[in-house]
């Protein structure tokens, strides 16, 4: 059973890896209709784990271990033979590299888009005659534009 389940969540989260890499082709050739379409794919694929996560961790409570990576470790080397040992933990080892690949594309894919965000603020900000220097940030780090009465920026 835990085999099945660790394959299912390899094979989910190899699906998302895809995923996410036609979004960077996407974003890259800034194609909408792609970007919209590949959204609505990643919420499918994201609830898809997230069912086989809760799968996993009711398989585990029911087989009296914990839902964490010890637990799981603990579950992998409880398996009867060597052999089931050994093709647990090869899944387990796949999973979690697959995981971080996904980890590191989704920050590039976010960088791809604060870029792109930034150019589309500053040529909003030429279009209406501010300059990038007519705006502060506030402790939330939200921009506040400068209303140019020369006030200064901290108090003396």
């Amino acid at each position: 059973m835990l085999e099945k389940l660790l394959r299912e969540e390899l094979a989910a989260i190899e699906a998302l890896s895809q995923l996410l890499q036609q979004e960077y082709d996407a974003l890259r050739t800034r194609d909408i209709s792609s970007i919209e379409r590949i959204a609505s794919e990643k919420q499918t694929s994201v609830d898809q784990m997230h069912h086989l996560d809760m799968a996993r961790v009711a398989y585990l409570h029911q087989q009296g271990f914990t839902a964490d990576r010890q637990g799981l470790q603990a579950c992998l080397n409880a398996a009867p033979t060597r052999e089931e040992r050994a093709i647990l933990n090869q899944l387990a080892s796949e999973f979690e590299c697959a995981i971080e690949q996904v980890c590191d594309q989704n920050e590039v894919n976010g960088a791809i888009i604060a870029a792109s965000r930034g150019h589309v603020e500053q040529a909003l900000n030429i279009i209406s005659g501010r300059t990038p220097l007519e705006f502060l940030y506030d402790h939330d780090s939200r921009k506040v534009f400068n209303s140019g009465g020369g006030q200064p920026i901290a108090k003396a």
